[in-house]
């Protein structure tokens, strides 16, 4: 088992509306010291990703 993280995805919008997961890093085929040499930046996209995947959004053209 490898390092756990919890994301989360908070719309504001009420109490409800915050959806949180655990991840583990072995689930993501990640290894720790790839982690480690990771930035800041590769982090948070990869767990942005993580976040975003419960996501409902879209958009649609009107006249």
């Amino acid at each position: 088992m490898g390092r756990k993280f919890k994301v989360y995805l908070d719309s504001g919008a009420n109490i409800h509306s915050r959806y949180e997961a655990e991840v583990d890093l072995d689930e993501l085929g990640i290894e720790s010291d790839e982690w480690d040499q990771m930035t800041q930046k590769e982090r948070d996209e990869t767990m942005k990703e993580i976040a975003w995947e419960r996501m409902d959004w879209g958009y649609k053209e009107i006249e």
